[in-house]
């Protein structure tokens, strides 16, 4: 089963990443200083850093919409509990709904899979199967609820309103949190445009003729000042995009 806080990109993917960034930087990069062989050197060297970054965008994005998926979860063990099933039929029943609501591949679907077989045919208790899944999960909120079901699997009648509770909490984190990111969405827009408009003001100027561009194409002190935009600019971009990065 896979570990949700590796990549899960191909070996293909991570090329692909890693050449298209590299093109794009470079030719990014040569807007500003008109130099193929720095251009394309400055441009794959960073694309290392632009892939890990990508690289780690679908960890977040996948974990993210694992949390999402494992409240769908609970929700539908919540009302199967409710309805007078026991633990393991509460859990098929809710496989049942998630297979309606997510194709045969979501990862939620596996997983409960995944959990059924080894408690039926595997032999294993539950209780270690919810660990195993939360651990490989890195999700605070799945490590709490395997954490709680260790302590209370066939120990406790108030099973149901244990559950429904934990649902809730996990479902008013995920709230907060889409309410920060839509807050946050015009700011992230205008860190992407911030990235776009020096490349945008150098192409039009450079587009304007009568040498308007040539100080800092061919002197010294050109290169320098490019070179100091570029890394403002670069660590600009980083900065904004760790502070928009909000977590509940």
């Amino acid at each position: 089963m896979p570990v949700y806080t590796k990549c899960n990109m191909t070996r293909m993917q991570h090329v692909l990443t890693y050449i298209v960034s590299g093109a794009l930087l470079s030719t990014a990069v040569y807007l500003f200083y008109h130099i193929v062989i720095l251009s394309v050197i400055v441009g794959f060297a960073g694309a290392v850093a632009v892939e890990k970054m990508y690289a780690d965008k679908t960890i977040d994005k996948r974990q993210r919409e694992l949390r999402l998926q494992f409240k769908e979860f609970l929700e539908s063990m919540s009302v199967a509990v409710g309805a007078g099933n026991v633990e393991v039929q509460a859990i098929k029943s809710a496989l049942k709904d998630l297979r309606i609501a997510y194709n045969e591949n979501a990862d939620i679907v596996k997983e409960v899979e995944n959990i059924l077989l080894q408690y039926e045919k595997g032999g294993k208790l539950l209780k270690d199967l919810f660990q195993d899944f939360a651990d490989r999960s890195g999700i605070d909120d799945i490590q709490s609820f395997a954490a709680i079901y260790a302590v209370i699997e066939g120990k406790s009648d108030t099973f149901g309103d244990i559950l429904m509770q934990t649902q809730q909490i996990i479902g008013d984190k995920i709230a907060i949190e889409q309410e920060i990111q839509t807050v946050i969405t015009s700011a992230k827009s205008e860190t992407n445009m911030m990235i776009v408009m020096p490349i945008i003001i150098v192409v039009a100027m450079s587009g304007m003729g009568g040498g308007l561009m040539d100080a800092l194409f061919n002197t010294m002190v050109g290169h320098l000042v490019a070179t100091v935009a570029i890394v403002i600019f670069a660590a600009s971009y980083i900065y904004a995009v760790k502070v928009s990065d909000v977590k509940v």
